[in-house]
């Protein structure tokens, strides 16, 4: 009997192995030339290290896949030469192990030039996924990803078979993300006529990586006016275009992508905002779009003609490949305008657009019977609160009673006080987001407190202050976030470490409508609790998700349960936002202490800062092998 026992244990240990793989990737990171519209300029890209790049199409990086139980180690080497770097994987959870969060100065110190780290998590989610530097602005210039976690719910559901693709969404400019940046935040009058210019519009628009640009130049020796909504004319904004430093422009550089689809048959569409500034749409010539998922998590099937994605979220969409199968179909990729509304934006918004093909193999296969399931809607898919009217959990839920509301209001500052002020910069509840002085996770996981790692407070030109802005949450309680946006712009906001409840999204109550000669006037200390459900109730659940747009003056809600222990980033998405301080984190703890997490990777632990000393303290009785290396 004994002897039986133990069969079965070893047998149950070894298909535990066998579905449990360790899924190990090395990666390089670099900047090299490339031309991903025709343009040849630098980029930021990331490689296998056993193999070179792929020259026609360097970025998005390489696909990272596994399955749900599989563990993934990867090991990123930094050979920019003049930059440190890191790499987030959005989306994922991380749970007990921020470790492996990878974002600079939160929770782990900088990939400095021509050193590795390595980062190492369970895979506990499954569906669509992507990686990106959260190191400056790096993304913006390449370094994007996708990443597949296989056995999720929607293979199962649908019968796409191989007929599996992801598109990467991304807007393109010919400046690198530190001219843009260095133009952008000013000062005003750092020479002579100086004016700060915000990073809009962009040039082209890539769908994985390429696009097409026609090889114009401006000079912008008249950049022109344009009229308003009011009827005041203003100056337009110019943003150069030269000849290129790196090589010659070619106007059809690489060939339009294809998609390739079986008649009768059905295909999913991975769709992934990784955009630095511009919420897209997207639609395809004759063919509906059934939203099945966002953010990695099964919605109730929606039907739209187009969908408009904000910066960061993930869209599964399922294609009935149903039409004539002897031409081919134009997939549009499109700007949704700018983040700044008609009456606000520093020059007219141009008409830009990027395609691909959507072609058949005219295979003559009946189409499975799954597709009967899906039901034309009657949503509007251009409705600013789409996402919360629409997108439903596939079960349907209500979110747990919250012990506290936290209130985080974001709003834009600035002025053009010449030789003094940027052109913006941006606060949450007045306090515009510095960086600590030490990862926060490093300095409370051996100091015990964040007190040694956060920035020394500084006031700012504009009323507001500039610190490390924490919010504190206690372990095992859940939460309440009330995020009211007060400015005319929409912002993509994403959550690290968390997926969360959406129970509220709305306009924000005015006294006075806008008018071509006023403002609107907000409500001050307006009593949401008259709008929000209470805190002790369980309302419904609108959607769920980590990346969530913000419609412009508006409100929304959600809840959380504080299980996941660490310094978990909240920021707006739009990276020329979160340099200048729109962000906050929400540090998850116990009694303030990050406790219970995974052991951090003592064989690999990149420290930096006083925390080091603390680290030594802890580390060398475990690792003594390590002296030397710490």
């Amino acid at each position: 009997m004994f002897s039986r026992f133990i069969w079965f244990t070893l047998l149950f240990y070894s298909q535990t192995t066998v579905e449990m793989a360790l899924v190990k990737y090395d990666f390089i990171i670099r900047t090299i030339p490339s031309n991903p519209d025709g343009y040849p300029r630098p980029v930021v890209i990331m490689h296998h290290a056993n193999s070179s790049w792929d020259i026609d199409r360097p970025f998005p990086g390489p696909l990272i896949r596994a399955k749900l139980g599989d563990r993934i180690q990867i090991r990123i080497t930094n050979m920019l030469r003049d930059q440190s770097t890191s790499l987030h994987f959005h989306g994922f959870h991380m749970f007990k192990n921020p470790w492996a969060d990878g974002v600079e100065h939160i929770t782990q110190c900088p990939v400095n030039p021509y050193t590795s780290f390595i980062q190492e998590f369970n895979v506990t989610q499954s569906g669509t996924f992507w990686y990106h530097s959260h190191s400056a602005q790096q993304y913006a210039d390449g370094l994007v990803g996708p990443i597949i976690i296989d056995n999720d719910p929607i293979e199962k559901r649908y019968s796409y078979g191989s007929s599996d693709h992801v598109i990467m969404f991304q807007e393109w400019y010919h400046e690198t993300w530190s001219d843009l940046m260095t133009a952008y935040q000013g000062p005003f009058g750092a020479y002579q006529g100086n004016i700060p210019i915000y990073p809009w519009p962009p040039t082209t628009f890539l769908i994985n990586g390429h696009g097409r640009f026609d090889c114009r130049t401006t000079n912008c020796t008249d950049p022109g006016t344009w009229i308003d909504v009011c009827g005041r004319r203003q100056l337009a904004q110019c943003i150069p275009l030269r000849e290129p430093f790196l090589g010659l422009c070619k106007r059809e550089a690489h060939p339009i992508d294809e998609f390739q689809c079986s008649f009768g048959k059905q295909m999913r569409l991975r769709l992934i905002n990784a955009a630095s500034g511009i919420p897209f749409r997207f639609w395809i010539e004759q063919h509906n779009l059934t939203i099945v998922a966002r953010d990695s998590i099964e919605v109730v099937p929606i039907t739209v003609s187009h969908i408009n994605i904000p910066i960061g979220q993930r869209i599964d969409v399922i294609i009935q490949c149903n039409q004539n199968s002897n031409r081919n179909y134009t997939m549009f990729a499109a700007s949704r305008n700018s983040f700044q509304p008609s009456h606000i934006i520093t020059g007219p918004t141009p008409t830009m657009w990027t395609t691909a093909i959507l072609t058949y193999d005219n295979s003559s296969t009946i189409m499975n019977g799954t597709s009967q399931i899906f039901n034309e809607s009657k949503s509007n898919p251009d409705s600013s609160f789409f996402e919360y009217e629409y997108l439903k959990p596939l079960a349907s839920r209500r979110a747990l009673p919250a012990v506290r509301r936290v209130t985080l209001t974001s709003v834009v500052l600035w002025n053009n006080r010449t030789g003094i002020d940027a052109l913006e910069e941006w606060a949450i509840n007045g306090i515009t987001f510095k960086p600590p002085k030490e990862p926060l996770l490093l300095a409370n996981y051996f100091d015990g407190t964040l007190d040694n790692a956060i920035a020394e407070q500084r006031s700012g030109r504009v009323g507001n202050i500039h610190a490390t802005h924490v919010v504190n949450f206690e372990y095992g309680y859940t939460y309440e976030i009330l995020m009211i946006n007060d400015d005319p712009q929409q912002h993509p906001w994403h959550i690290h470490g968390y997926t969360v409840d959406f129970i509220a999204a709305g306009r924000l109550p005015t006294i006075e409508p806008v008018t071509c000669n006023s403002t609107a006037r907000r409500i001050e200390n307006f009593d949401y609790n008259t709008i929000l459900p209470p805190l002790n109730s369980t309302p419904p659940v609108l959607t769920v998700g980590d990346s969530f747009n913000m419609p412009r003056d508006s409100y929304v809600a959600f809840r959380f349960t504080a299980n996941n222990p660490g310094p978990w980033y909240l920021h707006c998405h739009m990276e020329w936002h979160i340099s200048p301080g729109l962000s906050v984190v929400l540090s998850v703890g116990k009694n303030g202490q990050y406790r219970d997490l995974i052991d951090p990777p003592y064989d690999n632990f990149n420290m930096c800062g006083t925390s080091q000393q603390w680290a030594m303290r802890q580390i060398l009785p475990k690792n003594f092998n390590n002296q030397t290396y710490l």
